[in-house]
């Protein structure tokens, strides 16, 4: 079993999302609702975080990093096995640019 964290760099990206949802759209049960849609799939990384695809780039990413939807959103992760922890790096729109994110 794998324990799952957030970096700092997504936890902001939740906030930003959440409150986008809940003040500029109207919609704070929406804002609930994706928080816990998070959680469950970061949960669900748990048991077996290698059932999601890589992600590829175009630029050097120094890690494998793998992704998986939530919702119009993905979470973008990577898997540390010395640790046996599972990294949420990032929570970006699936319209976004996803070049260039990652450290």
């Amino acid at each position: 079993m794998y324990s799952v964290v957030y970096l700092p760099g997504a936890l902001r990206q939740l906030e930003d999302i959440t409150d986008y949802i809940a003040f500029e759209l109207h919609a704070p049960e929406a804002a609930a609702a994706f928080i816990d849609a998070v959680d469950a799939v970061a949960s669900s990384l748990r048991g077996n975080p290698y059932r999601h695809p890589i992600y590829h780039s175009a630029f050097a990413i120094p890690a494998e990093i793998r992704f998986v939807p939530v919702r119009r959103y993905n979470l973008y992760y990577r898997v540390c096995e010395e640790t046996k922890t599972v990294e949420v790096w990032r929570i970006l729109h699936q319209l976004q640019q996803q070049e260039r994110r990652f450290p």
